[in-house]
Parts: C-alpha cells; structure tokens; sequence
C-alpha cells in the first residue's frame, strides 16, 4: 500500500508532510477517456510527443464580468502526488478494453509529473474570459491525463470564490459573512469546498467544524430552533446556577431574568403572559452554557401573527381564532409597499414560490414593511389556507388553520417577535447582573428588514432604560435563505443586520451552477493547433501564449492582452495595437501606465516553483485584486465588460491558421 492509500484509510485527507491532500484527488479521479487516448497515445509512438494545452473559460458566471481564480493549490498538489499505484493498475487491466498490451501499464506505473511544467495567474487574482488562467506544459500522454482532474480542481473553486465575492461586494465591507452551507452542499467533497473557497471570496467564517480545523477559517454558528422548543417551561431546568465572573460566587441566573423580564415587560409594552415561558428556560440553559458567548435565535414562537393574518383573510374563522386568545382584528385597509419596493420591487415569497417582488404591492417574507404601518390588506385572490399543527409555550399542541402566502401583520409579528427579544433582553440583562455581556440574537424567518430594525430599537430603548451601553452594540445576525437580491434589497430598506448567515444559494451557486472551464491544445511538438467551430466562442486561440494586464494612469485595470511568446511584453509609456481576437473592425491603441505580466512558473522538473501564500493571503489578495477594476465592471446590474484583446502579430497568426485550416466549400 502507497502513501496515498496510507493516507485514504485512515481518512479522506493525508498529511504527506509539505500540505494536506485530499485523498480522492487522484490520477483515477478523471474521465475515463482520458486514458484511452494515453493508450492510442502510446500505440501511435507518441510518447516523445510534447504539447502545451490552455485551460480558460469563455464567460463570466451571474451575469458578471469578472471571475476569481481558485484552486491553484489543490492543482500543484495533485501535481505532487501524481502516480498510479499498484492497485490502480490492477483496477484499469479489469476496466479497459480487452487486447491493451502489458507493457502500456508499465508506462502507466511509471508516470509521474516531473517533466510538467504549469504556468498560471495568481490564486485570488480576478481573471476574464479566454484568458488561460492556467496553462500547461509537457509530454503529450501526461498533460492529457491531467485535463479533467485538473478542471474539477479548478471550476468549482472558481466559481464558488466568485459567487462569494459578490455577495461580499453587496452586503459591504462592514457587515460580516458566515457560510451556512454544509448542510445543502453537494456532498461533503462540496461542502468542504464551499467552506474554504467562500472564505477565500470575502467570508468570515463558517459553520463547517472540519473545514476549521483543515483550513484554519473561524468557525462561528448559534443553536437551532430545537433547542428553544426542547423546553416547555421553567420547570425544565436543571441548572439555574452560574457563578459571578469576578467574584465566583453562584447564583440564580432564572431569578435574575425573571426580574428584568417584568422591568422589560413595561418597556417593551409586551406582556409576561405573552411570552413563552419554554424559550425563556431554553435560553436561561444556553446562557448558563455559554454565558460569554450567548448568541440566541429569537423567531421560535412566531404563531399569533399567521393566526391574525388569517382573520383578515377569512372572516369565517375570526370565532374559531378568538377562542385561541388571538388579539382582535383590526380593520383592514388597503395600503401600499413601503420603502418605496412596489411593483416589481424588493424581495419576498408569494404562495410558496420566490419573488423578485412584492405582489399586489404587499410586502412579503424579506421584504420590507414600516413600522407605522399596523395592518396590510392581502389582495392576491389566490391565497389558499392549509391546516398546521404548532407547538404552544405549554408544550401542548394546538391546530390552527392559517394561509399560505399571505402578509404578516407588522403589529402582531411585533408582539410575537417580541416574545423572543423580551426574554433575550431578560437573560442578558440577567447575564450582565452577572458580569457577561451577551452577543446578541439570530432571526431566522419574517420580515428581516422590519424586524431587525425593530431588534435594534428595542437593544437602544434597554440600553437606555438600564444603562448598560454595550446593548447598543448586539449583534444581528439573520438567515432563511437569503441570496444576491435579498440582501440588495434590503439595503435598500434600511436594515440594522451586522452579520448574514447564508447557506443554499451561496454553496449551491443556484444562480449558474457551472462555470464551464475548457482545457484546449493550442500546440504539439512547437506547431500551433486551432478548433474550429461554425460557433465563433468555440473557436480557440492558438499556440503558445503570454497574457499581460495594462494599467492606466489611475490605476485600474484597462484590458488584458494576449501575446505570442516570441513577441516582446508590452513597454509602460508605449503605443500598443490591441485587437478584438475574431472582430476585424474591433480595435485600439492602449498607453499603458503600468504593465502586470499574468503569469508566473508553478511547476517545473517535479518541484513547486513560487512561495505558496496561505488562505489568508489568498483571501487579500481577491479583496486587492477586485480594487484594481473600475466600479461599472463590478456592478450587479448591466455591467460593462472587460476587454479581452490579442496583439496585431497574434491577430494576424490566428487568421491565417483559421483559413489553412478552414474546409474550402464546393457550389454546384
């Protein structure tokens, strides 16, 4: 048994002394193609053979014009590590057609990638289409075996580093970012991936325990609504005991809160008997688990407001729901979205599927809703009602029809909402008795525009009342399937949120879930090769090339330029002809201020070349890199793209190889 498969049994990674590898990645991890073509390879006499293969991608994902280069370090690492092991032979002499001769896996045994070498830009580096971000030098058979492992290395890292860039560009550089998603990732490979390239994007941290201690990103995380309704009532705790942080002395964390609950009942203009005494025993229990580091979800017991709303909608029901102690119904009105979000505006639900919109102008789960307004008039005809079983603060269960789709009513979502920020507000203020300061609290469904807003007006009124100033400064954090436009959205609305917890749409990429990258021979033996396809995008750039980035006086990032190899690299101060690669009227002279030659040698005779930089550097290096590029590319709507354009000398090279190559068609 090899080192690697040492290394696969005690775990997926193995620690080979320089850098962990992740043991699937292996020369087995390709397309079985690949080794068929090593094969016909190796029976035409082709094992002299030398290539250069460019990987690149041809567009931007989420309708960008920009790209983040990941996955640099997990290709060198293959690099290392590539061999077959015995096993692996034994395994392809089963697998591969019948008739391959036996000294081909000899040659297989025998491979390594000593003779490789690798170019590429900088990890972390923005990167554009057609550009090669990684380019490939060596013997024919090996950089071929090298395509697919190399391209799963790199696309999805890319991707998930620039979808993560995004949504650090969108939400700002003050709020912080947690990734949320293992849980919805394809696979744990992907949600490892997701949890190291997220970070590399502009992230904080992750909830991902293992992607810490592999990758050393913080890891951060709250508890889950089960922990709050795992305890029906006070009568549940165990432990109310917690000792002073100064004087060690024990005392009743319970009767601490209880006390403030009823100061903060006044205040909060929220009733004792309103709140639900099972979320204030679950929270009492987490803060005496955890009482530096109490961070609590407060939306559990949101039921009045779906109860209330539904009053509105169906009179018929307005009896059934006043016998559950709903508060009255108020008279409806119509009234339109606020924060200005109608028609088409802000970002919500409407009967179960997602909206880029308020419908009808009622705001909508994530959307945006003031708090002056006291009730909203559902006008979409096609709500529809469906029967839902809720546990009650008395852990008994209680069945309520309620409607699917609908507005929630700002004045009762307050006062269940508010169920969870009183007894909050009482277990800090209790915790603050004691000498901690909480964190501050979760929200994980509604209106998060709304309801933070609310949540940092109740913090200001505690602080105040109390005298404890740091309230002021608990954290906000929300969930519940945000994305790009929700938080857009919301910062349109004015949200008081420190910190998103995302998962789905950011591990999943559900806005474009591939990249697309290519890996094309564009040379063999030192003669160019083209693909030529009636698809313009499709038809590659030939031969052995550098890319330089031009600068302009102010310091951003003008267009990039592909060069044959045998040409100069652009000088600082001179008239440079850069062309579109297959548009002749496409043109321009560029006076570059400052000249960035993209790529530099990774590998080369079995050996990396360049100081690795680690994720935090890395993780800098996106944030540098995206500052270089003008605001209008970086834009979420209509973005102007980046030029990508080749010199004159290579222009003409193209062409020329287009026509020899091109059929000639016959007329008759």
């Amino acid at each position: 048994m090899n080192d690697r498969e040492l290394g696969c049994a005690g775990g997926q990674f193995m620690d080979r002394g320089r850098m962990n590898q992740n043991g699937v990645v292996q020369p087995l991890l390709t397309d079985l193609y690949q080794i068929t073509m090593a094969y016909a390879y190796w029976k035409s006499d082709k094992t002299d053979d030398t290539a250069v293969f460019d990987l690149f991608f041809r567009n931007n994902p989420f309708h960008g014009e920009f790209t983040i280069f990941a996955g640099l370090e997990e290709c060198l690492k293959f690099l290392d590590s590539f061999h077959y092991s015995q096993s692996d032979i034994e395994y392809l002499k089963q697998t591969l057609p019948e008739g391959i001769e036996h000294e081909f896996f000899e040659y297989l045994g025998n491979l390594t990638a000593r003779d490789v070498t690798l170019y590429a830009i900088d990890e972390g580096t923005v990167a554009f289409p057609r550009v090669p971000i990684i380019k490939i030098e060596g013997p024919l058979i090996i950089v071929q075996l090298l395509e697919t492992t190399l391209l799963t290395l790199v696309n999805y890292a890319s991707l998930m580093a620039t979808n993560a860039a995004r949504y650090r560009m969108v939400a700002g550089k003050h709020v912080k970012l947690l990734e949320f998603g293992l849980r919805r990732a394809q696979g744990p490979d992907g949600g490892l991936s997701a949890s190291k390239y997220s970070y590399t994007g502009g992230f904080d941290g992750t909830s991902n325990v293992l992607a810490g201690k592999l990758f050393n990103i913080p890891v951060k995380g709250t508890h889950a609504h089960a922990y709050i309704t795992s305890f029906s009532s006070i009568g549940e705790l165990k432990t109310r005991l917690i000792k002073h942080k100064q004087t060690g002395i024990l005392e009743d964390l319970l009767e601490h809160a209880i006390r403030h609950r009823a100061l903060l009942s006044h205040l909060l203009d929220v009733s004792t008997e309103e709140s639900s005494e099972g979320e204030l025993a679950a929270m009492v229990s987490y803060a005496i688990a955890f009482p530096d580091g109490f961070m609590a979800l407060v939306d559990t017991y949101d039921v009045k407001s779906r109860e209330t709303e539904q009053a509105n909608t169906e009179p018929k029901l307005i009896n059934d729901i006043k016998s559950e102690n709903s508060p009255p119904k108020s008279k409806p009105k119509t009234s339109p979205s606020t924060n200005g979000h109608q028609n088409g505006q802000g970002v919500g639900h409407v009967n179960g599927h997602k909206t880029n919109g308020h419908q009808n102008g009622v705001a909508q789960n994530n959307g945006s809703r003031s708090p002056k307004d006291t009730d909203i008039q559902d006008t979409n005809p096609s709500t529809t009602t469906t029967t839902k079983t809720t546990a009650t603060a008395t852990g008994t269960l209680k069945t309520t029809t309620v409607s699917n789709g609908t507005a929630y009513l700002p004045k009762y979502v307050e006062k269940s909402f508010r169920s969870g920020l009183l007894n909050f507000s009482a277990v800090a203020l209790a915790l603050n008795d004691l000498g901690y300061h909480a964190l501050g609290i979760r929200i994980d469904s509604g209106d998060l525009a709304y309801l933070s807003c609310l949540a940092r007006e109740t913090f200001e009124k505690v602080a105040e009342r109390f005298k404890v100033p740091w309230f002021n400064k608990l954290t906000i954090v929300a969930s519940n399937d945000i994305n790009e436009d929700t938080i857009l959205s919301l910062n349109e609305q004015g949200h008081k949120i420190d910190c998103f917890g995302i998962g789905t749409h950011l591990v999943t990429c559900q806005r474009q879930p591939a990249l697309g990258c290519v890996y094309k021979l564009v040379e063999i033996n030192g003669q160019p090769r083209i693909k030529l396809s009636q698809d313009v995008e499709k038809v590659t750039m030939p031969g052995n090339k550098n890319a330089y980035r031009l600068y302009s006086a102010d310091g951003h990032a003008l267009i990039d330029l592909l060069q044959k190899v045998s040409e100069p690299p652009p000088a600082v101060g001179q008239k440079v002809l850069c062309r579109h690669p297959f548009q002749e009227s496409k043109r321009a002279y560029v006076i570059p201020s400052h000249v960035e030659s993209l790529y530099k040698v990774y590998w080369k005779s079995g050996k990396i070349c360049q100081q690795l930089p680690t994720l935090e550097q890395v993780r800098e290096k996106v944030q540098i890199s995206l500052k270089t590029l003008r605001n209008d590319h970086k834009r979420t709507l209509n973005p102007t793209p980046y030029k990508v354009a080749v010199s004159d000398n290579l222009y003409n090279f193209i062409h020329d190889l287009w026509l020899q190559n091109a059929p000639i068609g016959e007329l008759s």
